[in-house]
């Protein structure tokens, strides 16, 4: 009978059933596997519930006081933890209790003086991302001294030392997964009491449907003192008109209405251009005034030598103009 099973019996088969759990393959919403996460469950708490019966833990004491047997049932709260999660309902009812489990552990841990209190965060970011990789290194080697004292377990049955040693390191590296883990928790905590408001809120208030686009919105509105209509719907269930009616009832909106309906589908503009003009005139983007604009020179007939010259120079212009074609400079971006 389950109830003929000893403290530390019943604590190992929870233990071994949760390390088969992690690396089962079911489905965790299947009947199979939330069966076996109830049994998990029931078998930590009646191990939870002898510990609290036989007061087994003290502030008082430290590690040396207490036998390697006993040491791992310290893990009992942070199994309890992790497996909690694991089970389906009011997502915020188990991650409470998750979170209540990890910090009876972590407590516990520290007042046995195994576990350090945790070291400030760092405001920069990259040493926080550096004091993270670190921590990730320990417990990667942490796991590493937990399997090779698991190898040398399972060789050797008579090894007290090596057995003790194995349950210290498994309660240090459970108290770092149990920190990150925290962490988590209170962000997805936090997610899941919003969900359950909204929830809640839709519950009592249900969502009432948009009839602002009727016609008749406003027309079925009962009279407080009678509490009849005040006046007949324009509709009636089949959609068929019961009185006359007209589309707004002011005439400005009625003519604001015609007009966004009637008009072209392009902007049109918001002023003349003799308007813009003159508004950019008193910006001061317009320069005006100047005076009149010089006369050209003009070569007296009778002056050859200022002839010559002026015949000269349009024929060196148009030497110029043979050697240069117009957009010749362009690099080709002209050429035909």
């Amino acid at each position: 009978m389950q109830s003929d099973i000893s403290l530390g019996a019943r604590f190992t088969r929870a233990q071994q059933q949760l390390k088969a759990l992690n690396t089962s393959t079911l489905a965790s919403n299947s009947t199979e596997y939330q069966t076996k996460v109830s049994e998990i469950v029931k078998q930590l708490e009646i191990c939870l519930e002898q510990v609290d019966k036989l007061s087994l833990f003290s502030s008082n004491e430290t590690t040396e006081d207490y036998s390697t047997g006993e040491l791992k049932l310290l893990l009992i709260h942070a199994y309890l933890g992790e497996v909690i999660q694991k089970q389906q309902g009011s997502r915020v009812q188990v991650l409470e209790q998750a979170r209540s489990h990890y910090s009876k552990f972590l407590t516990l841990c520290k007042e046995l003086e195994i576990s350090e209190a945790n070291p400030r965060e760092p405001r920069d970011a990259g040493a926080t991302r550096m004091q993270k990789i670190e921590r990730y290194k320990q417990m990667r080697t942490m796991e590493q001294e937990i399997r090779q004292l698991e190898e040398h377990l399972a060789q050797e049955t008579d090894m007290e030392q090596v057995e003790r040693e194995h349950a210290v390191k498994l309660i240090k590296l459970k108290v770092y997964q149990v920190e990150d883990d925290e962490n988590l928790l209170a962000s997805e905590l936090e997610m899941a009491r919003q969900m359950e408001q909204m929830k809640e809120r839709d519950t009592r208030e249900p969502a009432k449907p948009d009839t602002s686009w009727r016609l008749d919105e406003h027309s079925v509105k009962l009279d407080p003192r009678t509490n009849q209509p005040v006046a007949l719907p324009v509709f009636n269930d089949k959609g068929q008109p019961m009185r006359p009616f007209v589309l707004t009832g002011r005439g400005s909106e009625r003519q604001e209405i015609r007009d966004r309906v009637f008009r072209p589908g392009w902007a049109l503009p918001t002023m003349s251009v003799d308007e813009y003009l003159q508004q950019e005139k008193e910006r001061g983007n317009i320069i005006s005034g100047g005076g009149k604009e010089p006369e050209s020179k003009q070569v007296d007939e009778d002056d050859y030598e200022a002839l010559d010259a002026e015949t000269m120079k349009q024929r060196e212009w148009d030497d110029f103009k043979d050697d240069n074609p117009r957009g010749w400079g362009n690099r080709g971006g002209n050429r035909g």
